[in-house]
């Protein structure tokens, strides 16, 4: 290992202060994540995606592999368009997968990191892919780590470098994946807040709205009155959420949550 001990020492801060942050709230806290590790590789800009294979097809170019959530970090005033654009481009076909992404899909199911450059060759920097959903964008350069959860999900953590900054560098990829290879207890939290671990279907924005106070300890009808609906319409989120998560009680939840 190469790194020096000053960004060691920053990566064991960052485990220290992850792990003390409430497990109700991993939105905020991958935002946390992200800053972290964002200010020692000098990345303002990235996203994390859920990919899960739906079925295996071998007819599929992209065997079964499809993107599920996405939450964006330092967000740029297009990037959620040109995300709905992309996938809707693949999945009406009117546009192929670029590259990188037919690299992941080969080397599913195991951690990896890389650079962007490993994954694509030199004529992608001149086609339409890169031109369009990279440099339209002011992206110039992005580094990946992805941690599976099962053969069927992953997390891509996709870090960038923006319009006027320098690529990453090799060193910027050993502290990147350092620093979230051993987080794979957070990196089940996030999937678990998106109903794509143990749920029996996806939550829906409305159910995860509820689950984050649920899981802090709030009851109903406060969480009714800050969510601004009826006790009513909480409680069969409630009862949904239980549902989904083949659980009882609170208790039953925050134990999936938790581990135990």
């Amino acid at each position: 290992m190469t790194i020096d001990d000053p960004t060691l020492a920053a990566v064991h801060r960052l485990w220290d202060e992850l792990g003390q942050r409430p497990a109700s709230d991993p939105e905020n806290n991958l935002s946390a994540l992200f800053s972290d590790v964002g200010d020692l590789i000098d990345s303002r800009h990235g996203c994390w995606l859920c990919a899960v294979r739906l079925s295996e097809n071998d007819r599929d170019p992209l065997n079964g592999w499809r993107p599920a959530s996405v939450v964006f970090h330092g967000e740029l005033p297009n990037d959620q368009a040109a995300y709905r654009k992309a996938v809707s481009g693949v999945e009406r076909g009117r546009e192929q997968p670029d590259e990188s992404t037919f690299a992941h899909v080969r080397q599913a199911g195991r951690f990896r990191a890389s650079l962007l450059s490993d994954q694509v060759s030199e004529a992608f920097y001149q086609g339409r892919s890169y031109q369009l959903h990279y440099l339209g964008r002011g992206i110039i350069d992005r580094l990946f780590v992805i941690l599976p959860v099962n053969e069927d999900l992953e997390s891509f953590f996709m870090f960038d470098r923006l319009r006027g900054q320098a690529p990453f560098r090799r060193s910027d990829l050993e502290i990147a994946a350092y620093a979230l290879r051993s987080l794979a207890w957070f990196n089940r939290q996030l999937h678990l807040g998106h109903g794509r671990l143990i749920a029996e279907e996806p939550l829906t924005p409305a159910e995860r709205r509820v689950l984050k106070p649920l899981l802090g300890g709030g009851v109903e009808k406060a969480i009714a009155d800050d969510l601004n609906q009826s006790p009513h319409t909480t409680h069969q989120h409630v009862k949904t959420i239980f549902r989904k998560f083949n659980v009882r009680s609170r208790a039953e939840l925050m134990a999936l949550w938790l581990g135990h």
